[in-house]
This record gives structure tokens, C-alpha cells and sequence, in this order.
């Protein structure tokens, strides 16, 4: 994935001294925090971590240049850290594999879902034979050629993609890997088959987050006329003519989402009504109760706390009109990736925005993304999917 060597423990691990007494495990620690070092080991170093008492805190890759100048990722000491990773990374794989059975299913999962996993800067997704991975991490960087190696040992048909954010790598100073070429693969999934060109589009390329939620539409679907908004490659779309929908409309402002849904619904044998248009208009313009099944799966709207005001004001707007819009008695699954956004956030948006519509709305489901996207208690945003299942009455 990198053509950066690991970074392997020879001997003592350099020490961290932390200005506070630690209660609990896998602590999330900005700069100000952190005794200054000296000598400063390496950016992007392992370090084992003491609190102010002289406590064991546990090992976190070390940054100073950056604004979370420490990564936990284990709460001992770790002599090896080559032999660590890939070792968790065998768990994550056995987790998808064999816990969770998503091979019955689908060949598309998150293999690693940073601290969910105890990978700090670290996405690994798993489209068809491509993986996909995404760094924030200077640390989790100078690991991916040990990672990479073992993928190909189980995984011998493999492609590997590395993508790195711009922003992410200026403030970790990474070294900026050239632009990988895309790979072209097919996933299979609940029965449906979609192209995907992985390492290109939104994130690694294909949204394996909203598997249960795509299934959940196909079991809703039945009978109503269903409108996909911001529907990428149709994924909504195509689960609810599965799920014997009578009509369904799929809309996104990126052509090529458009095109790519008629390419993949053509693939499945489906037929899929598409449109390039903004989701705002399509919904000003939307006759009133001509839809009884309305999705709405927006970009990331909020990339940091400072966006959430402005980001939540878009969300509210786009509910009220699907609200405003909806049949009586019909169903709006409305989804935020914004994990600066939280769920309670994301509720009293909805709240806000079924008053403004002056329509009478209840949950019948708050989910977020599947199993394969663990949730790590002292990370909060790796639970960043909120997708929330209203009736409209």
C-alpha cells in the first residue's frame, strides 16, 4: 500500500509523560497534555505512555506537529508493534469473516474501522477483490507495508489501493504517495451487483455502511412509489424495485452517479427511472403525495464542529420539504455521515424540521451503520451514520 518501510520496535519503547492522572482506558490526549519530551522521538513514533503518577497508560503513536499530537491504540505496552497490528488485523478479519458471516451475504465490508478497531487513522474497506484503504495517521502510515503484505498472503487475488486526504496529510506531514489508479470491480450484495471503481468517487468508493439500511428499504418498499435522493450508484433505488416497489425515481447532482445507477440497475435487469437534479428543487417541485417512500442520503455536510450550524440549518431544510412532501402515512429514511453531528442533534433537527413542515412524524427506527463498523466507547464519532426511519402521518 506504501512504499514507506513499518516501523518496528527494536529494544525500549520512548516513554511519554502525560500532565494528568488517567481514569479509564484509551484516553484521547491533545498536546497541551503531554509532557514535552526530550529528546523528542520521531513524528509518528510508537510511545509507551505514563500518566503524572508514573502509570502505565498504555502504547499511542506520537505527533507532535500535529493538532492530535497522540493516538492510542492499546492499553499495555507493546514490544512489537509490526506484530501487533497484524495481529489485530487477523481479529477484524475473523470478525467480518467468521463472527459476523458476511461472505453469506455480500463481498464488500469494512475490514477496519480505525479505533473501532484499534487502528487510529485507519479505514480499510473490502470492495469485491479490491481493499481500499484510507490514512489520517502518520503512524498508522509507516504500518501499511506489513498490512499490505499480510492482505496478500490470505487475499493472493488482491488489489490494493491506498487514498490519502489532502488536509489529513499537511497536518500529520505525511508523505504525499502519488494518486492510485483506480481498480474496477464488481460487488455482490443481498442479491444485487454493482460496478465499482474502487479508490475513486465518495470515500474508498462504495458505501458498504448502508448495507442493513438498503435492506431494510427493499422490506418497506413494496407496493409504494419510492424517491431516491443523492442516490450515488442506486443503491436505495435498486432494494426497493427488489422489494416490489410499484415506481421509483433516482435523483443525484453528480452525473455520473446518475449514469452509474443506470448501468447498474441495467446490470440487474431492473428498471429505474433516473434524473440529474439538486434534491432541493426535485422536492420544491415534487407533486404533493406523489411520493409515499422518500430516502434522502446527503453528502457529508459537516466536517468539523465549526460547520455544524450551517451544515445542520441544510439537513433541517431537506427533511422539511421531504416532509412537506411525503404522502400521508408515508415513510421518509433520512440518513447524516457528519460524525461531528450527534445522534441527539440529528433528532432535535428532525424535530424541528416535522414542526416546521407542520406535520405529525414519529421514529420507527434510529440506526446507524453494520457490525462491520464497530462503535469504540471512547471514540464517539466512530459512530458516525445516523439514519433515522420516519413515519409520516
Amino acid at each position: 500500500m506504501t512504499r514507506r518501510s513499518p516501523l518496528r520496535s527494536t529494544g525500549r519503547l520512548p516513554e511519554l509523560r502525560l500532565k494528568v492522572r488517567v481514569h479509564g482506558r484509551h484516553p484521547w490526549f491533545y498536546r497541551k497534555m503531554i509532557q514535552k519530551p526530550e529528546p523528542s522521538p520521531p513524528a509518528g513514533s510508537a510511545c509507551l505512555v505514563r500518566d503524572r503518577e508514573g502509570n502505565h497508560v498504555g502504547t499511542g503513536f506520537y505527533n507532535p506537529r500535529a493538532e492530535l499530537a497522540l493516538r492510542m491504540f492499546a492499553d499495555e505496552a507493546v514490544p512489537d508493534i509490526r506484530a501487533h497490528f497484524i495481529e489485530m488485523l487477523r481479529r477484524a478479519c475473523q470478525l467480518r469473516e467468521e463472527t459476523l458471516n458476511l461472505a453469506k451475504i455480500t463481498d464488500a465490508w469494512r475490514v477496519i474501522h480505525a479505533e473501532g478497531d484499534g487502528f487510529p487513522g485507519l479505514v480499510l474497506d473490502k470492495l469485491g477483490n479490491a481493499f481500499v484503504a484510507q490514512v489520517s495517521s502518520l503512524g498508522m502510515l509507516q504500518q501499511l507495508e506489513a498490512l499490505g503484505e499480510w492482505l496478500m498472503e490470505k487475499y493472493p487475488d488482491a488489489k490494493l489501493v491506498l487514498l490519502q486526504d489532502k488536509d489529513w496529510s499537511e497536518r500529520e506531514g505525511m508523505e504525499k504517495a502519488p494518486r492510485a489508479a483506480p481498480v474496477a470491480t464488481t460487488v455482490r450484495e443481498h442479491g444485487l451487483f454493482y460496478a465499482v471503481q474502487a479508490g475513486t468517487g465518495h470515500k474508498t468508493g462504495f458505501f458498504a455502511d448502508q448495507r442493513d439500511n438498503r435492506w431494510l428499504v427493499r422490506n418497506l418498499a413494496k407496493g409504494r412509489s419510492v424517491l431516491d435522493l443523492c442516490c450515488n450508484s442506486g443503491g436505495f433505488a435498486m432494494n426497493a424495485v427488489a422489494g416490489g416497489a410499484t415506481k421509483v425515481l433516482a435523483a443525484d447532482l453528480d452525473e455520473a452517479m446518475v449514469e452509474q445507477t443506470n448501468v447498474n440497475a441495467a446490470a440487474n435487469k431492473q428498471r429505474i427511472a433516473t434524473v440529474h437534479g439538486d434534491a432541493f428543487d426535485l422536492l420544491r417541485e415534487a407533486q404533493l403525495g406523489a411520493h409515499d417512500l422518500i430516502v434522502l442520503d446527503p453528502p457529508k455536510w459537516v466536517h468539523n464542529k465549526d460547520e455544524i450550524e450551517t451544515g445542520l440549518a441544510r439537513y433541517s431544510d431537506l427533511n422539511r420539504l421531504a416532509l412537506e412532501k411525503v404522502a400521508r402515512s408515508g415513510i421518509v429514511v433520512t440518513c447524516s455521515c457528519s460524525g461531528s453531528v450527534s445522534e441527539e442533534q440529528f433528532v432535535r433537527m428532525l424535530r424541528d424540521a416535522a414542526a416546521a413542515a407542520r406535520r405529525d412524524a414519529r421514529i420507527l427506527y434510529l440506526r446507524g451503520a453494520g457490525p462491520d463498523h464497530p462503535v469504540a466507547l471512547e471514540c464517539p464519532e466512530t459512530r458516525y451514520l445516523k439514519v433515522a426511519v420516519l413515519q409520516v402521518r
